[in-house]
């Protein structure tokens, strides 16, 4: 299980764009991933290709996300398409 979340500047940057409702969903599934990464809404899956992992923020929004050792790195956040590209 992950210990940490790092929040890297760019990521940080693109999370402040967001509003303060998408913002605090953020937070609220980044709490639910480290105490529970199979639980339902946040729709976690492994990118296909990759070593990365994304969940749902909202039903429009993503976050992608690398493990570091037993820490958590999230790579993107912002609307589906933006960080999937779909």
């Amino acid at each position: 299980m992950a210990r940490n979340i790092i929040l890297p500047a760019p990521v940080l940057k693109d999370l402040s764009k967001l509003s303060k409702e998408i913002k605090l969903k953020f937070l609220n599934q980044l709490e639910m991933l480290l105490k529970n990464p199979s639980y339902p809404s946040l729709r976690n899956e492994k990118l296909e290709g990759t070593d990365a992992w994304a969940f749902s923020i909202s039903m429009g929004f993503r976050a992608t996300y690398i493990f570091v050792g037993e820490n958590i790195a999230i790579t993107a956040v912002g609307s589906h398409k933006d960080v999937l590209g779909n």
